[in-house]
């Protein structure tokens, strides 16, 4: 292999994301982006560590820590996996990051806890007359 691409494989991609959600986010849309292509499927148990499946045999493994895409590779069809990984990496890269901050955005928009008075006396006659 080209020496570079070695170098890929050894030091990983710094994707340049925010931080652990980022990451996370980042996986799952890699995830799905694998699936949706012909003789390729991909499978996450905790967001940070990727299977990819070439032709239904597991070929590789990418991990997303620390703003760090890296490989290891398990079979001769790994090469396949990457092309795919790098596709999604030139292709949706910046989509991806920009949906995490649209979505971040609203979920901090409707995450702010509304202002709810609480008293502890107990309603009276006088407050129900009202009604």
């Amino acid at each position: 292999m080209d020496g570079r691409f070695d170098d890929m494989l050894k030091f990983g991609i710094n994707l340049k994301l925010s931080g652990p959600g980022e990451d996370r986010y980042y996986t799952q849309r890699l995830v799905h982006f694998i699936r949706n292509m012909e003789d390729f499927d991909a499978d996450t148990e905790d967001d940070e560590e990727v299977n990819i499946y070439v032709r239904t045999e597991l070929s590789l493994i990418i991990r997303v820590q620390e703003s760090v895409l890296t490989f290891e590779p398990l079979e001769d069809s790994c090469y396949d996996g990457i092309m795919a990984v790098l596709d999604f990496i030139a292709n949706m890269h910046q989509l991806v990051q920009d949906d995490y901050l649209k979505e971040g955005e609203l979920e901090d928009e409707f995450s702010q806890p509304s202002p709810i008075e609480y008293s502890d006396e107990e309603e009276s006659d006088d407050d129900m007359e009202w009604i």
